[in-house]
């Protein structure tokens, strides 16, 4: 990994958050982290894409092998420690069509508020990412229904899937910046174990 990298021992709370868009600054907007962080409290290592400004970091309660967040929003962060145990702990702000993945083993993916743009020559959905989604145990994304390049990336990502969601919920977060935004209701997905 490129840049520097701290190894200071790390609560959650630690872990810088990035920035913070205005239509997700409120605190029913994080119950999506929450749902996430329930969902993967079972899988030793943790792959997000996205989350710069509430990064899933913040809200897993488990003691995970390692975390790995990936936007261009988040600053670079880096520790040795999570939640009192340790824990391979590391920020990328960098576009996901710039850095190599390669999680140590059995892994959850979370994509939350789905909403990729295309990078030089790579799309929106590269094969990196579809292939992360094929291969993840467990994977977890919400998008807003409403959000025109959303609904043109789940398809591709539902489709790497076997079965069906394991969890499909329908959510409208009542927050009036989100719902002027137009980002208050939402699909909030997780195929795997839950």
């Amino acid at each position: 990994m490129a840049g520097p990298y701290a190894s200071t021992p790390a609560k959650a709370s630690d872990a810088p958050a990035g920035t913070l868009l205005p239509h997700l600054a409120s605190p029913a907007a994080a119950l999506r982290q929450v749902l996430a962080a329930h969902a993967v409290r079972s899988c030793a290592h943790i792959v997000e894409i996205g989350g710069a400004g509430l990064p899933i970091t913040g809200f897993l309660t488990h003691r995970p092998d390692s975390v790995t967040v990936i936007d261009p929003k988040i600053p670079d962060f880096a520790a040795e420690t999570l939640n009192g145990a340790p824990c391979r702990l590391r920020h990328r702000a960098a576009k996901l069509q710039e850095v190599e993945i390669e999680p140590p083993g059995p892994y959850a993916l979370i994509l939350l508020g789905l909403s990729l743009k295309p990078f030089g020559r790579s799309g929106a959905t590269p094969p990196q990412l579809l292939a992360l989604a094929a291969d993840a145990q467990v994977l977890v994304v919400d998008y807003a229904l409403d959000l025109e390049r959303a609904q043109g990336q789940i398809g591709a990502l539902a489709a790497t899937r076997d079965a069906a969601p394991t969890i499909d919920l329908a959510l409208t977060i009542n927050d009036e910046a989100l719902r002027a935004a137009g980002f208050d209701r939402r699909r909030f997905l997780v195929f795997g174990p839950a």
